[in-house]
């Protein structure tokens, strides 16, 4: 296999390219010859100039390319116009195939597709270029993804100059479709291919239920409007600037157990519903993410490491867009390492495919590396400089570095604010009784504690009350644990009212149908007037099916030889008296 690879920004350089793989093909025998064809500038007549060179100087050569969002030739960006890859095998069989998908033929397509690879004796690898934005490629490639499990899978989405634009196309031997997939098959005893993909984006806070989508559109995620979750979060608004906002920060999710990111397009002002550029599951959890240089770096590292160590003859980068609006004027860090290794070539893409296990699974803001080889390992072909610079104005560097920043920021500070609220509600849950909202034993024994601590320093009068319901276990019995549990509710409320109607009550759910309660600065007679209140409204109250409920309550004011202990026995023994003395009553002792 020979690979050679050119950067045309002009139809007058077409020539001269060919002639040098003429010259080439002309000393040495091949079997087939093909011409990938990336560009982010090139218009449909100058693409049609360029296939009709090609096909001039080899009328059998197979044509497959792709407009795209930037094109890669030799491990960098290369100038805007188009890059020519080609592709001479000594052995390999190539074929092309063009698939234009009119609106509802999805599935068809991808079952066409399927069928083509299972006729193709000896096939080890097929390559899928697809216009993303005009057809469900999810119909297609669940489809595709039914042909032998054997045959190794990749492929890129057709982007434009702008991402965001809806316009691309795919391009055969003789023809540039808007709406399509282009199939390129390899298949030969002798053909070798390594396919390896690195991420590096990184989930950003909690985990996220997708409630409600429809399509691409998704509408709720943990039924909030999908474009608030932007807005709040990551102060990303619902407007024209979108998609530029939150390009460092798409959706990360798990599709049949591999982590896929999902890149909104655009937010619809009047719903907040965001268009993505490929589905996900109703019911599925996702975060948002974000990209950590330190974690793409060192994903790329590792992917270089596997390229190298497969010894390539050419490679092949098929990289999302936004890597490369990510990184900016640093893109060719990323791409460059590869020119070290063999010729490259490729396009940044609004989308990445890649068969994983069973699955033909579409990424988005991944980076793909394709190795190919004809025969046993090849010696390092590196070409060029690899991570060329890009010029770029400082302020330009600055602004990218500092939008982040504020983003996370505003992120950092609203999660903060919702883990203060989640702590305070946790705390109000471990120091309440679930049932009643009244504090628990655990609170209200230590309020008594430190209560009594404070009535001994400073000689204040302190009461202590218990308060049981009368007959509670035959209503239990009687009529169930839900008419039980509205009992408690109901005289729980009054019981709360009337104590903290008194400055410095304090009152718990003791257990049960016990409630304890505690009163400062107050006399022993002022308190049986209280409660007594508290009893006799309880009393008139008419409980649907039961009908009335009565309370008994022992009452004891606190002796300075009184600990909590000796306190409580006290009142326990008052209301045990209450309880043997008809009930519906109060005693003090």
């Amino acid at each position: 296999m020979k690979q050679f690879n050119y950067e045309l920004t002009d139809i007058s350089d077409v020539h001269e390219a060919l002639y040098e793989v003429y010259t080439y093909t002309q000393r040495n025998q091949y079997k087939s010859i093909l011409f990938h064809l990336y560009t982010i500038r090139f218009n449909d007549t100058d693409i049609s100039k360029v296939q009709n060179e090609i096909l001039e100087m080899y009328p059998d050569a197979k044509i497959g390319g792709t407009s795209s969002n930037g094109d890669i030739c030799d491990g960098h960006l290369a100038e805007y116009g188009l890059v020519m890859s080609v592709s001479v095998f000594e052995s390999t069989d190539i074929e092309v195939y063009l698939y234009e998908c009119a609106f509802g033929e999805e599935y068809s397509i991808g079952t066409t597709i399927c069928e083509t690879i299972n006729n193709i004796d000896k096939i080890k690898a097929a390559e899928i270029l697809i216009t993303l934005k005009t057809i469900n490629s999810t119909k297609v490639l669940s489809e595709a993804e039914k042909c032998k499990k054997n045959v190794k899978i990749f492929g890129g989405g057709s982007a434009a100059f702008a991402i965001e634009d809806t316009k691309t196309c795919v391009i055969s031997k003789d023809t540039i479709c808007r709406a399509g997939v282009i199939l390129i098959t390899y298949a030969g005893d002798d053909f070798h291919i390594s396919i390896n993909h690195a991420i590096g984006w990184k989930p950003l806070g909690k985990e996220l239920t997708v409630t409600k989508i429809v399509d691409k559109r998704l509408y709720e995620l943990d039924n909030v409007p999908a474009g608030k979750i932007y807005s709040k979060y990551l102060d990303i608004r619902p407007d024209d600037n979108f998609f530029a906002n939150m390009l460092e920060f798409p959706i990360m999710s798990k599709q049949h157990g591999y982590e896929v990111l999902r890149l909104p397009f655009s937010c619809d002002i009047e719903d907040n519903s965001i268009l993505l550029a490929a589905d996900v599951k109703q019911g599925t959890t996702v975060n948002l993410s974000y990209g950590d240089p330190d974690v793409i770096k060192s994903d790329v590292e590792d992917m270089i490491w596997n390229v190298r160590s497969f010894a390539p003859q050419a490679i092949f980068l098929y990289s999302c867009g936004v890597r490369r609006l990510y990184w900016k004027y640093l893109i060719n860090k990323e791409t460059g390492p590869f020119s070290l290794i063999a010729p490259v070539s490729g396009f940044y893409s609004s989308g990445e495919i890649m068969r994983m296990g069973e699955y033909i699974i579409e990424h988005h803001v991944t980076l793909i590396a394709i190795g190919m080889r004809e025969g046993g390992k090849a010696l390092a072909q590196p070409t060029g400089i690899g991570d060329k610079e890009i010029e770029v104005p400082e302020e330009q560097k600055m602004h990218g570095q500092l939008s982040m920043v504020r983003r996370l920021a505003n992120f950092i500070n609203v999660t903060a604010a919702e883990l203060q609220k989640a702590n305070d509600e946790l705390r109000e849950m471990a120091d309440t009784d679930v049932l009643t909202g009244l504090y628990n034993r655990r609170m209200i024994q230590g309020l008594v504690k430190t209560g009594l601590e404070h009535a001994t320093k400073y000689k204040i009068g302190v009461v202590m009350g218990i308060i049981d319901v009368d007959d509670f276990k035959m209503v239990n019995d009687t009529y169930g644990h839900v008419v039980g549990d509205d009992v408690l509710i109901r005289v729980s409320s009054i019981i709360r009212e009337e104590i903290e109607s008194i400055k410095g009550g304090i009152c718990g759910r003791w257990g049960g149908e016990e409630f304890l309660f505690m009163l400062s600065n107050i006399t022993i007679d002022e308190s049986k007037k209280y409660v007594d209140r508290i009893r006799a409204k309880i009393a008139v109250i008419n409980f649907e099916e039961i009908g009335k409920v009565t309370i008994s309550i022992g009452l004891t004011e606190f002796k300075r030889t009184d600990n909590a202990e000796t306190l409580f026995k006290r009142a326990d023994s008052a209301l045990y008296e209450a309880k043997n003395n008809g009930k519906n009553r109060t005693i003090v002792h």
